[in-house]
């Protein structure tokens, strides 16, 4: 069995640093997580902004590099206290949890580094809470749990003999006695009758009770407890994959709660918006992939700037290049992301992502659409002709600005539709949901009309596990579906740059119909064949772990098998990388990982600004990069979203053409890879 990387405690919530009185402590504040690192004994300190949920964890200094056990965190009187398990017993590391706090005795803190206190408590495991008195530590060894206060220094409170893996929240102490997980009420344990275990469970103080949370497999289950000990169920938090080896919890005001779990390595936030609500994933602070990956000997080389007026990268013999669409002058783009084609009553078009647009501020980052060309201003490459208007989205409650954008599409007929991102940082999710909406008839780029491509119709597709999308429609067969006719294949992932993948079927005859017709993968049978439900509750990972953002995955013929496009997540041991695997069913299983580019060595080139298209110096001398809004202008850059574009095959390679987002320069470039065939044998499917 792994080690745990977090334990019940591990999770602390603080007041955002240099923000005084009431409104301070109204405002979103900081969450403070310790985590073992992945490799060695050292425990970490991250941090978390919670103004915008696009906010990641930040990886900060090590608490204690002698750590043996998870650690516990509890913020009192502006001070970040640590106890951490080590050789010698449980050790108490202190940081200021805001600028200028000067704790009694001789201990000055500094809000930038941790120090250790000299007094040690005797155990190996440690819980940790807040209450109205101070500080109180449940301390566990062989025997049973000590309770200790810290009142400038500790102070042994109470010895609970038998009691084991003790939880402590304000006014409450729960533990495993005698194989029961028992609360301590009014001096005396009550059996909670929710089984054994709470060794990596966690307890918060929640709605005039509390709320504890105990893993069981690839399941959290959660339950109330009222102040007089009835405990009903609450909502369980499902994984669908592997098993969660620990939870922390900590209040976020107002009904919510925050989750951090360890997922057999992984540690992924979750959060509960309301009293009643259920748990949805916010974020990745850790993807823990230990399975094998291959580096590509050829990485992927960047063949020209797609949007922008001229290439931002310079050339050796002076100047710079044009672009594929110089679409600045030609339609008005300044620049863009994303970068999906799709094909449409035999025309390849291309969407595209926040777009900022020249002398039009109005236009905020409406999404821009745009005809692929056979031939462009460079030799052997595509042109892209921009619409000089933005598309536009229409339907109950649909939002258009920053992260509300164009994911995939399809063809039904004369109509196109689409999948839009819509309702961003809503329920503290980045992007909020996925809407499907329609276009009528063939789309008309015209770089000179001001009148938008407008989708109309729009109806929410996913708000849980098909959030980004990536669509392709298949034959029947393809999926283990009866039938001669077609299916749209949807693969997804939910909370942004935080998902796993999975894998629904939409019927194309059921977009005119007031209920659409979707399935979800909920995975094989004994005989290996899939199983569908119609409940996107019942939809499983088809790999893991993940932490998927954007999503592309098509059927390449040339190379016999499904292709699916991805980046790397946070702490992931393969690098800031271009992801390839390949599947020969849709569901997979999927092949390891291919690194197809390291974005940061190759991107960014750090010594040859020749060689580099993505910005990597923010001290106003890199020639790389442009300007295009206020939160970019002065950042580096770095690569997302690649989707695939085309592949051809070139004697004994496949030559994979994809799009790739670099944030600076704000553009989307053209990138090429080469494959060898010979890795893969021969086509599976026709």
């Amino acid at each position: 069995m792994p080690r745990p990387v977090l334990g019940p405690s591990s999770l602390a919530a603080a007041p955002r640093p240099g923000r005084a009185g009431l409104g301070g402590w109204l405002a979103p504040g900081l969450l403070h997580a310790l985590v073992l690192d992945a490799s060695g004994p050292g425990l970490r300190h991250y941090e978390r902004a919670q103004e915008r949920p696009d906010s990641g964890w930040a990886r900060l200094d090590l608490v204690s590099p002698d750590a043996v056990g998870p650690g516990a965190l509890v913020v009192a009187s502006g001070v970040l206290h640590a106890l951490v398990p080590e050789a010698g017993g449980i050790a108490h590391h202190v940081k200021a949890a805001l600028p200028r706090i000067v704790a009694s005795g001789e201990h000055t803190l500094d809000p930038t580094t941790w120090g250790r206190r000299g007094e040690t408590l005797p155990g190996t495991t440690v819980t940790v809470t807040r209450d109205a008195r101070g500080v109180l530590a449940a301390v566990g060894d062989d025997d049973g749990t000590t309770l200790w206060r810290f009142e400038g220094g500790w102070r042994r409170v109470e010895h609970l003999a038998g009691a084991r893996d003790a939880l402590v929240a304000s006014g409450a102490v729960v533990a495993d006695v005698g194989g029961a997980v028992s609360l301590r009420l009014r001096g005396a344990w009550r059996g909670l009758g929710v089984g054994a275990g709470t060794a990596s469970g966690s307890l918060v103080a929640d709605a005039g009770g509390w709320l504890l949370a105990v893993p069981r497999g690839d399941v959290l289950e959660t339950w109330r407890i009222g102040r007089d000990g009835a405990v009903t169920p609450h909502a369980t938090l499902t994984w669908g994959a592997g098993a969660i080896d620990g939870v922390a919890l900590a209040p976020a005001g107002r009904g919510a709660v925050h989750a951090l779990t360890d997922e057999e390595g992984s540690v992924v936030q979750h959060r509960r918006h309301t009293a009643d609500a259920a748990w949805m994933r916010v974020n990745c602070l850790r993807l823990h992939d230990t399975s094998a990956f291959t580096v590509e000997e050829r990485e992927s080389t960047k063949l020209a700037q797609v949007s922008g007026e001229t290439d931002t990268q310079p050339v050796r013999a002076g100047g710079r290049r044009v672009t594929l669409s110089r679409s600045a002058t030609t339609s008005g783009v300044l620049g863009t992301d994303l970068g999906v084609r799709v094909e449409h009553l035999g025309e390849d078009l291309m969407v595209f992502g926040d777009t900022h647009w020249h002398r039009r501020p109005w236009l905020t980052t409406r999404d821009a659409i745009a005809r692929i060309e056979p031939t462009g201003p460079i030799d052997g490459l595509p042109g892209f002709t921009f619409h000089g208007a933005p598309m536009r989205v229409r339907g109950w409650g649909v939002t258009m600005r920053e992260y509300d954008v164009p994911l995939d599409a399809f063809s039904v007929g004369d109509d196109l539709y689409g999948f839009f991102t819509s309702n961003h940082f809503r329920r503290e999710q980045v992007m909020g949901r996925s809407v499907l909406a329609v276009h009528r008839g063939p789309v008309r780029v015209d770089p000179r009309s001001r009148r938008p491509v407008t989708f109309t119709g729009a109806r929410t597709f996913s708000e849980r596990y098909f959030i980004n999308v990536s669509v392709q429609r298949l034959p029947a067969a393809a999926l283990g579906l009866p039938g001669e006719g077609e299916v749209v294949a949807v693969w997804g992932s939910g909370s942004y740059r935080a998902g796993d993948l999975r894998l629904a079927v939409l019927d194309p005859e059921s977009v005119t119909r007031a209920r659409l017709g979707v399935r979800y993968w909920a995975g094989l049978t004994a005989s290996g064949q899939p199983r569908w439900s119609d409940r996107e509750a019942d939809a499983r990972p088809l790999l893991h772990p993940g932490a998927f953002g954007e999503v592309s995955v098509r059927w390449v013929t040339e190379l016999g098998r499904f292709l699916l496009l991805g980046t790397s997540g946070p702490e992931d041991p393969i690098g800031l990388a271009v992801t390839l695997r390949t599947a020969e069913n849709p569901w997979g299983p999927w092949s390891p990982r291919r690194r197809l580019l390291d974005w940061v060595a190759r991107g960014m080139w750090f010594d040859d600004p020749f060689s580099r298209f993505i910005k990597a110096h923010g001290d106003g001398t890199d020639p790389v990069g442009d300007r295009i809004f206020r939160g970019q202008a002065d950042a580096t850059g770095a690569a997302y979203a690649p989707f695939f574009y085309d592949a051809r095959r070139d004697g004994d390679d496949l030559v994979l053409r994809y799009t790739l987002s670099t944030w600076n320069p704000y553009q989307v470039v053209l990138m090429e890879h080469r494959l060898g065939l010979s890795e893969f044998g021969g086509p599976v499917l026709e």
